[in-house]
C-alpha cells in the first residue's frame, strides 16, 4: 500500500513539473529555484548525515581555485582572440565577401593595438612596455600558447615599423 501511495505521488509530482504552466514560472524563477533546490538538497544530505563527501569536495576544491584565480584576469584577452579566431573562419567560409586588410598575411596598426592595448599611435616606450607586460603572461615557456606569442610579437612589430 506504501509503495503506491509513494508511486501516486512521484506521478502526481512528475505531472506537475513537467506542466507548461509549472516550466514558465521555473523560468521566471530560475536563479533563486536554484539556489533554493541546492538548499534543499544540503538539508536532506545533512539531516541523513551523508553531507560529510560535499565538505570534502569543497575543501579539497579551495586551493585549486586558489590556483586558478589569477587565469581569470586572461579571459577578455582570449575571448577576444578567439573571437577574431571565428571571424576569420567566417571570412574563409564566406567567398562573397572581401576579406578584410589584416588578413592579407599583415596585422592592421589598429588591430595591433587593440591587441597590445594601446593607442595606434603609441610611442615607443608605451608599445615596448605592453608588449613585455603581456609576455610576460602569454609566453609559452610560461603557459601560453605559440599562437598568442607569435600574434604578441606580430603586433609589436606592426606599431614599431613607422618608428625605427
Amino acid at each position: 500500500m506504501m509503495r503506491l501511495v509513494s508511486l501516486a505521488l512521484i506521478i502526481l509530482a512528475l505531472t506537475y513539473l513537467l506542466s507548461p504552466r509549472f516550466r514558465q514560472w521555473v523560468r521566471a524563477r530560475a536563479p533563486m529555484f536554484i539556489l533554493g533546490l541546492i538548499a534543499a538538497t544540503a538539508v536532506a544530505l545533512a539531516i541523513t548525515g551523508r553531507l560529510n563527501w560535499i565538505a570534502a569536495a569543497i575543501s579539497a576544491a579551495i586551493p585549486l581555485i586558489w590556483r586558478l584565480a589569477p587565469l581569470l584576469r586572461l579571459l577578455p584577452l582570449v575571448a577576444r582572440l578567439s573571437g577574431r579566431a571565428r571571424g576569420a573562419k567566417a571570412d574563409n567560409a564566406d567567398t562573397d565577401r572581401q576579406q578584410p586588410a589584416s588578413r592579407n598575411g599583415r596585422m592592421a596598426r589598429e588591430e595591433a593595438a587593440e591587441l597590445l592595448g594601446v593607442d595606434a599611435d603609441a610611442d615607443r616606450d608605451a608599445v615596448l612596455a605592453a608588449h613585455r607586460r603581456l609576455m610576460q603572461r602569454l609566453h609559452p615557456d610560461r603557459g601560453g600558447t605559440d599562437y598568442l606569442a607569435a600574434r604578441l610579437n606580430e603586433a609589436r612589430d606592426v606599431l614599431l615599423e613607422g618608428q625605427r
